[in-house]
């Protein structure tokens, strides 16, 4: 069966190019929001399972976990829901076929997907709203980020320790030697640009990121005009814009957000890094060696 379009656009949106992928059985266009320049990719195919995600380019220049922490942060209530942690009410109660959220070294996205409209409806205006009204409040940075609490709650006496979702979730993440090695290798295949660091955050630098901090990489990144949208299944891209204009974009205006990523400085010479990495007490070190080689290759903007 042919995939669905609609051929009408949304007076708020302009086509900017489409383009048929046979082989999918798919049709690809792309959109751009006029007013704040907000793009949106659909891909209109005949399929009931509908996918939505936004991403935004999220460029951190340090190893506080910043991007990380506030992708587990706006998921924890919004001005529409300004409930606690709608976002894991709706894991459990919405007919989702998935709902997740990814930091990565350069951007944040958060895709969900639903075969039931009312449902995928549904998803759309928490995620939206958590998006782009996110309440951010300084007990969910202190639980999703860090904190400094009794290591025994009931008892004062005890140690006082740091934890935190994120900050917990890195100190398992960053014990893989695995994981630290590719970390040592990007850090100093790029000294100067974001990849640089953990986008995932630190454990030892993750207690430095303020709760300030948090709320300015919010309103530096989080804006349509750092945004791309994209969707994929039978329900047309009008009736899509539709949704985005009236949940979240008609509140917007274009905002001019510089966030390049200038080219890393060439390496004339081969780096040499050595660097070590715990083991279990009693475990020793035979067979723990590991080496890598990396190289510093050229633009990748259209492979």
């Amino acid at each position: 069966m042919a995939a669905v379009t609609d051929n009408a656009i949304h007076p708020a949106f302009e086509k900017l190019r489409s383009h048929r992928i046979g082989t999918l059985n798919l049709e690809v266009e792309e959109y751009r929001h006029k007013k704040t320049g907000a793009r949106h990719l659909h891909l209109a195919a005949d399929n009931d399972e509908n996918v939505f995600f936004v991403a935004l380019r999220t460029f951190p220049m340090d190893s506080t976990g910043v991007a990380h922490i506030l992708e587990h942060t706006a998921l924890c209530g919004s001005e529409r829901y300004p409930v606690r942690d709608p976002f894991f009410m709706m894991i459990r109660r919405s007919l989702n076929t998935f709902m997740n959220a990814f930091t990565s070294s350069d951007w944040t996205a958060y895709p969900f997907a639903s075969m039931n409209r009312k449902d995928f409806d549904n998803l759309l205006s928490v995620y939206l709203d958590s998006v782009f009204f996110s309440k951010l409040d300084p007990l969910d940075f202190a639980q999703e980020g860090h904190r400094l609490e009794f290591d025994k709650p009931d008892d004062p006496s005890s140690d006082l320790v740091y934890r935190g979702v994120v900050y917990n979730e890195m100190k398992g993440a960053m014990s893989a030697p695995t994981s630290q090695l590719w970390q040592n290798l990007t850090s100093h295949l790029f000294p100067t640009t974001t990849y640089h660091y953990n986008s995932g955050g630190e454990p030892d630098h993750i207690v430095d990121l303020s709760y300030d901090d948090l709320v300015k990489f919010y309103r530096h990144h989080y804006h349509p005009s750092n945004a791309i949208f994209a969707t994929y299944g039978n329900i047309p891209a009008r009736e899509h814009h539709e949704k985005f204009e009236e949940l979240a974009l008609k509140r917007f205006d274009r905002l001019d957000i510089e966030l390049p990523v200038k080219d890393e400085k060439r390496m004339f010479a081969p780096v040499r890094v050595e660097q070590g990495y715990a083991v279990n007490e009693g475990e020793g070190t035979d067979n723990k060696t590991h080496i890598v080689l990396g190289w510093l290759l050229g633009h990748s903007f259209d492979l």
